[in-house]
Formats: structure tokens, C-alpha cells, sequence
């Protein structure tokens, strides 16, 4: 899989001249606990299709660092919208996952006139699979030493696999300039999970955290701004094994310069159950040719 995803980033980086605009681009975010992520990507297009590779990695003071490679791309006709992704992450201490994810949206307003308030409502429909496979768990069991010899030791049970499909409806419209949008998510997976099963990782804005998701549902607004455009968040999401809700509050600023755009962000996690809130800094940097 990696090799694949490697030998598509070439195809990419080979056509590119070829295509109307390049991006490329990445953000930093620091939190407690010598938490650390990175996301870097790269984007080629023009109005009608674009391509997306990238690379989003974490790690702190209580968790190894975890990886995630992806491809994506899309189609934008118009009246509609639709766009596919696949990612890898590598096995780390016996863990690793594969997925697939798409989406579709449709323009419910006509091209809108110069001096609209009303520019755009759209309605959308996304679904994605995942495939977990984890091979951690230990069983104790007897070896021979060799010398006739038996003695207790460990090895390797089969690996537990688990597929977990995600889906929802997301809604946007953008008003005097103002685009508010929202989602809605549901999560199920295809057989029973236990406290004994090793938490998914899991990724709410910039931070990744661990749990198996039930439901998410969040929010977005952004403000036109001249020279800095605004924007804020909320995401709150369920889970099952009583595991507490989380929330997560969001809050950033960008700026133009040129072919630059300069980003920061702050975002508030709670994590529920009492313990206490963290809070994540972000900053970034997009460049377009």
C-alpha cells in the first residue's frame, strides 16, 4: 500500500506543470503533554478537478508518534461536487489501518448575481470504511529451550480485526459573504467491541486522541475579512463504552500576502468525565504558484 501511494505522489509531481494552479502547504500544532502534530499537503487543479496528497503525524510525552498518508481527489461540475480519498497509516507497535472515503454535494442555488445576499446552499452526502487491524495482544503459551526442556512464553495471537464505516449529511450556505456550515456523523463497526479492545486513534481538528466514536456533530462559521478572515468551531462527539463526550472549540485567523497565506489557530479540547480542558496552538502556511 505504501508503495502504491508512493508511486501515485511521482504520477502527481510529473503532471503538475500541466495543471492551472499548484498549492502546497502545511501547520504545526503544539499542546500539553509535549504534544506535537504536523500536517504538510500539496494540491494541483483547476476548476474542474484537483489532486491531493498528504501527510498528517502526531506524538507526545504519553504516545509514540502515529502517522497517516493519503490521495485524494475530486470533480467540481458546477451544480455538484464529489470527492474521494485513501489512506495508510503504517503499522506502529502492531497497529495499522487502511481507508477509503467519498463525498458528494449539491448546489441547491443557481450561479448567483453580483450582488446576491443569499450565494450559496448546498447539501451533501459522505461515507467512509475503515479497516483496523491490531496484533498487540500476547498470549502466554510453552516453547522448548532446545534441550528437551519446556518453559513458559509468549507469542502472537491472530490479529484482531475490526471494519468501521462512517457516514452523515453535511449542509453549508454562504450569506453577505458569511459561509456557515455543518455535519452530522454516525459511526458503526462490524462486530462487538469491548474494553479489552485496543482504542482507534482518533482525529478531532488538529488533535488525536482515542476512543470508538458513536456520533460527532460540529459546526463551522467563517467571516469575510480585509486584510484577516476569521472563522470558529465546535465539534462534539459520542462514544460507546461509556466513554465521555467530548467537545472541541476552535478559533483561527488567516491572512493574504501575496501567493501566501498565513494561518493561526487556537482550539479547546474537554475531554469529558471531569477531566480538565487542553489547549492546542496552531500555526500554518500555504503557498499558491
Amino acid at each position: 500500500m505504501k508503495r502504491r501511494l508512493v508511486t501515485a505522489l511521482f504520477f502527481l509531481f510529473s503532471v503538475s506543470p500541466a495543471l492551472a494552479y499548484t498549492d502546497a502547504g502545511g501547520k504545526y500544532t503544539a499542546g500539553p503533554d509535549g504534544y506535537s502534530g504536523i500536517n504538510i499537503f500539496a494540491e494541483w487543479g483547476d476548476d474542474d478537478y484537483y489532486l491531493r496528497p498528504s501527510l498528517n503525524t502526531y506524538s507526545s510525552d504519553l504516545s509514540d508518534r502515529n502517522s497517516t498518508y493519503s490521495l485524494g481527489g475530486g470533480l467540481d461540475r458546477g451544480r455538484w461536487s464529489a470527492g474521494a480519498e485513501l489512506s495508510f497509516a503504517p503499522e506502529k507497535d502492531g497497529y495499522t489501518n487502511t481507508a477509503l472515503y467519498g463525498d458528494l454535494s449539491c448546489r441547491l442555488l443557481p450561479e448567483p448575481e453580483e450582488d446576491a445576499a443569499l450565494e450559496d446552499v448546498s447539501l451533501g452526502v459522505f461515507a467512509g470504511f475503515t479497516a483496523h487491524e491490531d496484533s498487540y495482544a500476547l498470549s502466554t503459551t510453552t516453547v522448548s529451550d532446545g534441550g528437551g526442556r519446556r518453559q513458559p512464553g509468549s507469542a502472537l495471537s491472530s490479529a484482531f480485526e475490526l471494519g468501521q464505516t462512517d457516514y452523515g449529511l453535511t449542509a453549508a450556505v454562504k450569506l453577505y459573504g458569511i459561509r456557515a456550515s455543518g455535519r452530522f456523523s454516525k459511526t458503526s463497526y462490524d462486530k462487538d467491541v469491548t474494553a479489552d479492545s485496543r482504542q482507534l486513534p482518533v482525529d478531532i481538528g488538529s488533535i488525536g486522541t482515542s476512543g470508538f466514536p458513536d456520533t460527532a456533530v460540529s459546526g463551522r462559521i467563517r467571516l469575510p475579512g480585509l486584510p484577516l478572515a476569521p472563522e470558529a468551531g465546535y465539534t462534539k462527539t459520542t462514544y460507546l463504552l461509556d466513554q465521555p463526550d467530548s467537545e472541541s472549540f476552535t478559533a483561527g485567523l488567516s491572512l493574504k500576502v501575496g501567493a501566501a497565506e498565513l494561518s493561526a489557530g487556537w482550539e479547546g479540547f474537554n475531554p469529558g468525565g471531569g477531566d480538565g480542558r487542553s489547549n492546542y496552538y496552531s500555526v500554518g502556511l500555504t503557498l499558491s504558484f
